[in-house]
Order: structure tokens, then C-alpha cells, then sequence
């Protein structure tokens, strides 16, 4: 028993870490993202694969969830739907002023005898350009991760309850289109580089949760999670300089031209939770401590049953040097289907506007 908590131990002091987690999934998005030991289903394949192996699904889960943020949601969408012609988004967009950023993520699974197949998509964009000109950038930039979880469940001597170990194997399909362009004479037209580029790769992610008695509380899980074990993608870059007439309304483009490839190491991150129901009460409580980098945020959230569970209510902070989210959300349990819906307060973006939703299936 102390061999293999000294080998947790190392590893989560070992791990470089620096990304932030996403909110993904009504449950742990609702609970200001502490999901490493409060989540109970195929979202555990983003926070923490051993949590899977909790899932109280007899058979099948199917999960399918969806989460934005943005300062402007329909150029949000037009912006990464053009990830690979940002030249003509931005020739679309001549007369507008464009200034804004977001992001969407999610995740798409199924869950059969806790052996989890998912796919967990992460885009963000970002765009400045200014009226009448096409001085500006457009880039957009993301990976899908299809993502194998497995796990097993290990009875360990002198623990007071069995250890879940979970792992993540991920195949990961890059994508990034960007353009820096300058206006020109006349103002209606404007050149730049428009630089777009795919590829593929690899990672792991590994977890482990356990649970115990405490003494007039009640049974308390706590896991661990490291997340994006070598974990990158390379991708394939060409440049192509584009030439857009706002008068004539047309982008040409040059000849392409190879760019040396592009390798994104998606930075590992450690997150501790641990998650209890105050009995008597019913009211859940979940925490999470997540080291990124040289900065620790903290994952707090409560949920609380109502009408014999069939609606959950939840809210819950995010808090560390560059992160400020107060979430609340709710959600319908009607047995064999579930439908989460999670609002996200940004205190260090007011303008931002962020919503979680999903609906999950099981039998």
C-alpha cells in the first residue's frame, strides 16, 4: 500500500503542468468544473478515466454535450467554419468591426460496461479587424481527441475500499488556418499570408479514485488525474498569399507554399478531488485542486436533489491568478435519460458568455 501511494505521489509532483481544464458535461461544468471524483459518466473520460469505473450504468450510456464561449456566438461559428479560408472570412466580414474571441468543446461518447469511446473536440478563435479595412487577423485553431478509456478495479489490502484505475489512449486530428493581412491601395483591397495546416497524434491520460468512511460525514471519494501524458500532434503547414478585392468581391490566391511542420505539445496538468453527500441532507459537495503551470486553481461546486432526484440543482467557482467562473446549472433526471444545462459567469471577461448543455442516455 505505501509502494503504490509513493508511486501517485511521484507522479503527480513529476508531471509538467500548465493547461487549465475545460467544462465539460452538465454535471462537473455545473459544479465549477470538479469533476475528478464527482463525475459518474462517460465525462469522466475528460477529467478522470478511473471515475468511469463508478458509472452506474447497467449497459449503455450515450452521452452527447456541448459547450461555448464567446463574446460574439454567430461569427464565433462562421469564424471556425472558415478555420481553413480565413482570407474569405474576412473578405465576408470587410465591412464589419470584428472583435472577438471564443471558443467551443465538447464531448460526444458512449459508454458500454465501462469501456468508454468518446470523441472530445477543442476550438478557439480569435479576430480583430476593424471596419472598411482589412488590416486585421483571423485565426482559428483546435484538436479532436477520440479517446479509449479503459480501467480496472484492483482490491488493495489494509485500503477500506476497492482503487479504480482508469486510462485514457487518445488519437488526436489537428486543424489550423490563420491570416495577418495588410490594407492596400485602393483601401478596398488588402493581401496576407493565409497559413492553414492538419495533422495527427498521440496521448495518454492516466487517473486513479478510491473512497472511504469518514466519521459522521459519509463516504468520501478522492481520485487524481493526470491529464495529456505526452500528448501532441504535428501538423502540416502551407502558406498561400491571399489577395481580396471588397469591390469586386473576390480572394485570389497564390501558389502554395510549404511551411516547415508544426509540432503543438499539448502541456500535461494534475488535478486532485474529492467528492462526499452530507447525509441527512442530501446535498453533494466536490472539490477539486488542479495544478497548471506555475499556477494552482480550485474547482469548488455543490449539487442538491429535489423532487425524490429527479432535478439536481448546481452551482459552483472556479478561482486561481487568471481564472474567475461562478457557474450555475440544473438538471432533469427522468431515468433512463438526463438533460443538463450550465450557465458560466466570467469575472475577468464580463462580456464573455459561456453555456454547457447535454443530454445523456442510459440503460
Amino acid at each position: 500500500m505505501k509502494r503504490l501511494i509513493s508511486v501517485v505521489l511521484f507522479l503527480l509532483l513529476c508531471v509538467s503542468m500548465s493547461q487549465a481544464q475545460l467544462l465539460i458535461g452538465g454535471r462537473a461544468s455545473g459544479m465549477g468544473g470538479a469533476g475528478v471524483a464527482a463525475s459518474n459518466d462517460i465525462a469522466a473520460a475528460y477529467y478522470n478515466p478511473a471515475a468511469l469505473m463508478r458509472s452506474d450504468v447497467l449497459l449503455t450510456e450515450i452521452k452527447v454535450g456541448a459547450g461555448a464561449g464567446y463574446t460574439d456566438l454567430t461569427q464565433l461559428s462562421n469564424s471556425i467554419a472558415n478555420a481553413s479560408t480565413p482570407a474569405k472570412f474576412m473578405l465576408d466580414n470587410y465591412a464589419n468591426n470584428l472583435s472577438f474571441n471564443g471558443n467551443l468543446n465538447g464531448i460526444v461518447g458512449i459508454n458500454l460496461r465501462k469501456i468508454g469511446v468518446s470523441v472530445i473536440p477543442v476550438l478557439d478563435t480569435n479576430v480583430n479587424k476593424p471596419a472598411n479595412s482589412f488590416a486585421g487577423y483571423v485565426t482559428a485553431e483546435g484538436h479532436y481527441d477520440g479517446v479509449l478509456t479503459l480501467g480496472t478495479t484492483f482490491a488493495v489490502p489494509y485500503l477500506p475500499a476497492a482503487l479504480d484505475v482508469g486510462v485514457n489512449l487518445k488519437s488526436l486530428s489537428g486543424v489550423s488556418g490563420s491570416i495577418t493581412a495588410t490594407t492596400g491601395i485602393p483601401v478596398t483591397t488588402g493581401t496576407g499570408n493565409q497559413d492553414y495546416g492538419s495533422g495527427a497524434g498521440t496521448g495518454f491520460d492516466l487517473g486513479v479514485l478510491t473512497s472511504f468512511d469518514v466519521p459522521m460525514v459519509s463516504k468520501v471519494a478522492v481520485g487524481a488525474a493526470l491529464r495529456n501524458l505526452s500528448t501532441s500532434y504535428t501538423l502540416k503547414m502551407t502558406r498561400r498569399v491571399a489577395t481580396m478585392d471588397a469591390t469586386a468581391g473576390t480572394t485570389t490566391l497564390g501558389p502554395e507554399t510549404p511551411l516547415p511542420d508544426q509540432t503543438i505539445n499539448l502541456t500535461s496538468s494534475t488535478a486532485i478531488g474529492a467528492y462526499t453527500t452530507i447525509p441527512g441532507v442530501g446535498l453533494g459537495v466536490a472539490a477539486d485542486l488542479e495544478m497548471a503551470g506555475s499556477q494552482t486553481n480550485l474547482h469548488f461546486g455543490l449539487e442538491y436533489p429535489l423532487i425524490m432526484g429527479i432535478v439536481v440543482l448546481r452551482a459552483g467557482l472556479a478561482s486561481g491568478q487568471n481564472l474567475a467562473l461562478t457557474t450555475a446549472g440544473a438538471e432533469i433526471n427522468l431515468k433512463i435519460a438526463r438533460v443538463g444545462l450550465v450557465t458560466v459567469m466570467d469575472a475577468k471577461n464580463t462580456g464573455r458568455t459561456t453555456t454547457v448543455a447535454d443530454i445523456t442516455i442510459g440503460l
